[in-house]
């Protein structure tokens, strides 16, 4: 046996706040029913990918067909363009393009003409959207999409390309 041994109170906390994330300046803080939103939303795109590259079908499994659903398993360029898409969206909800801050007098002012030309480019986008639901009720129903026909290449070039890099390229500078 040790003479004297005492032994000495251990300190509990041994460093605070180590494990707190730090939330960055442009993260959106969500509360409520929008926080609710934002998981389900997250948990629906995880859900997607499990079932896509799984094969899950809800046709085959219900013998319920269901429009605007997609067929899994996915074609692989089908799959990346929701992916992208879901991606983006969560991205944009989660995080805000400018920092937030606490001032009252802040650098950080809306500029009118980058708001007015965000909302002026979300027209192409939303025309390119159209144009490719458009085609692809044309597809559903028979048209042959071979690109090979000058009506389609004006379609796909005039109707949705240029319209999509316009929004794309635009957004990019902005």
């Amino acid at each position: 046996m040790a003479e004297n041994s005492v032994e000495k109170p251990v300190e509990s906390i041994v460093a605070q706040g180590v494990d707190d994330e730090p939330i960055v300046a442009n993260a959106r803080l969500f509360q409520g029913r929008l926080a609710i939103v934002a998981s389900v939303m997250s948990a629906f795109y995880a859900a997607f990918h499990m079932a896509a590259l799984n094969g899950l079908s809800i046709g085959d499994l219900t013998g319920v067909t269901l429009p605007f659903l997609p067929r899994f398993p996915m074609e692989t360029w089908n799959f990346r363009i929701v992916h992208v898409a879901g991606a983006l969206l969560l991205g944009f909800m989660l995080f805000a393009s400018v920092r937030f801050t606490d001032k009252q007098d802040s650098d950080l002012r809306p500029n009118a003409v980058v708001r007015a030309a965000s909302w002026l480019l979300l027209l192409p986008a939303l025309f390119s959207v159209g144009a490719a639901t458009w085609f692809g009720t044309l597809i559903e129903g028979g048209v042959s999409w071979n690109g090979m026909d000058a009506t389609l290449q004006f379609r796909e070039t005039f109707l949705f390309g240029i319209p999509l890099m316009v929004a794309t390229v635009g957004a990019i500078l902005l």
